[in-house]
């Protein structure tokens, strides 16, 4: 079987996000993906992170394919939100099949800095997110080699798939900042999660 990884804060769940997963799934023929929110990011800041248990939440109600399993098990963790640790506890429930882990090129260019990389690289495939110009996809091709010594030729090599698609058209922040001051956030997020944010209030989101 081929299992996907994706995780991330999830603050909140958008259509960029969807998208993202939707294409990964159907270019990889992944059987299985999970989902899995962030309790404590790691790379990010996150005083402006809603509760686990919201951003779990809205996760089931903008992730509704057969072939999605949104987790808890870094949320219910008593450690920080590490990957390898999410890879190793999924490879001692599944130990016959085959991971992907999907990422943003933004990780990616620091996938260095991350807790025990080097295990994880052995341990699946790394799934990256890029714009279509040449210019991004060189960048990370450079970087595949400068930092692991691996040739990407075209766009994939040696445990490293790079999949040009078009960017996500407003980031987390500035959706956030949307939803505070009350503009019209549809475009951007499932309608199901729109209305779990603001029938709860959630990023400073007020009635008019």
């Amino acid at each position: 079987m081929k299992i996907g990884i994706f995780g991330g804060t999830f603050n909140p769940p958008h259509k960029g996000h969807a998208q993202l997963v939707r294409d990964f799934t159907k270019r990889l023929s992944l059987d299985k993906v999970f989902i899995i929110p962030d309790k404590r990011p790691v790379h990010k800041t996150w005083e402006d992170l809603i509760p686990d248990e919201k951003r779990f939440e809205m996760c089931q109600l903008a992730f509704t394919e057969p072939e999605y399993e949104v987790s808890r098990m870094e949320i219910d963790r008593e450690s920080d939100s590490y990957t390898v640790l999410t890879l190793r506890e999924l490879k001692e429930k599944y130990p016959n099949d085959d991971f992907y882990l999907i990422i943003g090129s933004d990780m990616f260019l620091i996938f260095h800095k991350w807790y025990k990389h080097k295990e994880i690289m052995e341990n699946c495939t790394l799934c990256v997110a890029s714009r279509k110009d040449e210019e991004s996809i060189y960048q990370l091709r450079a970087y595949a080699f400068s930092q692991f010594k691996i040739f990407i030729k075209e766009l994939e090599g040696n445990g490293i798939i790079i999949s040009p698609t078009e960017p996500f058209e407003i980031s987390s922040t500035e959706l956030r900042n949307m939803l505070e001051s009350g503009k019209d956030a549809s475009k951007y997020l499932d309608e199901k999660v729109y209305d779990y944010i603001k029938d709860r209030g959630l990023y400073g989101y007020r009635k008019k």
